[in-house]
């Protein structure tokens, strides 16, 4: 290693330390105040049937909803940034991916839907646009990242986790959109026994979206921790430097 690279290495492994744990908090953050407001407000909102977004329309649940949303597209984007300056290979598809999933969370955040039926507003078109993207993105962004995790044997670990929460995130939302038509007649379906559970559907697909980014999260954190803990031998001049993840090499 040449000379330097000693405290560069220890500095990015704080800088990687540091975003993981704002992910994790982050995500934290999101996944307990869903589940406050599923708790509060499971009167005025029934969350088997009704989409987590109309939160917006019950008097203090709005709030709690816009900031757990912003909360998750943080945690996306700094286990984004801590993962490319660990040195998985994150550019391309990864990275867009990633980053449109956490753009649509801010936007629909940001832009209520319409609180009918029928969508009317230039609000409720964008909150229905990015909604489809917060559905859709995550999934093909984490099968996206698998392969180029298992390039890195300090991220291999993660693959397998990353690709069956990604899967099962998709599979939730085809779910979700197939019931979809069940809100367009409810009365006609209910009739012959077919229950709307469009608004469950919704939360566990975005449990499993969640999951990928805790799980690359926490494996940031390790990666990290282990760069921290580890005290490099010295190197003949000439040696390959060490990279961001992996162990020391001994002389």
């Amino acid at each position: 290693m040449r000379k330097g690279s000693r405290p560069a290495r220890r500095w990015w492994g704080v800088g990687t330390l540091l975003l993981a744990v704002l992910a994790l908090l982050s995500a934290a953050r999101c996944v307990i105040t869903m589940i406050y407001l599923g708790f509060e407000f499971r009167v005025e909102l029934n969350p088997i049937r009704v989409p987590a977004s109309y939160y917006v329309f019950i008097e203090g649940g709005s709030s709690p909803f816009t900031n757990a949303a912003i909360a998750l597209a943080v945690a996306a984007l700094a286990v984004l940034a801590g993962m490319t300056w660990a040195g998985a290979r994150m550019s391309g598809r990864p990275t867009v991916l990633f980053g449109v999933w956490s753009l649509c969370l801010i936007l629909a955040a940001v832009f209520p839907t319409d609180n009918s039926p029928d969508i009317t507003s230039f609000s409720g078109w964008v909150h229905q646009f990015a909604g489809a993207g917060i559905l859709l993105l995550l999934s093909f962004a984490g099968l996206a990242a698998a392969p180029r995790l298992a390039e890195s044997s300090a991220w291999e670990p993660i693959v397998g986790i990353v690709r069956v929460l990604s899967i099962g995130a998709g599979v939730l939302t085809a779910m979700y959109l197939a019931f979809r038509i069940v809100q367009l007649a409810p009365d006609a379906f209910a009739a012959i026994g077919v229950v709307d559970v469009g608004g469950a559907l919704q939360r566990a697909s975005m449990a499993f979206q969640i999951g990928v980014v805790v799980a690359l999260a926490w494996h940031l954190l390790r990666v990290s921790l282990q760069v921290l803990r580890a005290v490099p031998e010295p190197v003949h001049a000439g040696d390959a430097p060490m990279r961001l993840g992996e162990p020391p090499a001994t002389c």
